[in-house]
């Protein structure tokens, strides 16, 4: 049995976050970690969907992170 870790899905998600610009989507992230977290400080212990929308920037927020280091150590693409 083979882990295939690098399937069509995962493939084609790369392929749109290397399209994207990581500073707009850095931002973007931001945009939406701070009005989640405006909410959720309203009401801490109640669960609600802000929390999920949090966990999602938060994600995406270190993917275009990393994207952003990876260039400054490699040297790529900077204009």
């Amino acid at each position: 049995m083979r882990l295939e870790l690098n399937n069509q899905k995962n493939m084609q998600l790369k392929s749109i976050f290397n399209k994207l610009n990581p500073w707009i989507g850095l931002i973007a992230s931001l945009c939406l970690i701070i009005p989640s977290l405006y909410d959720i400080l309203d009401d801490p212990l109640l669960f609600t969907s802000d929390h999920l929308i949090l966990g999602a920037g938060i994600f995406l927020m270190v993917l275009f992170l990393k994207q952003i280091f990876d260039r400054i150590i490699n040297f790529d693409e900077i204009e």
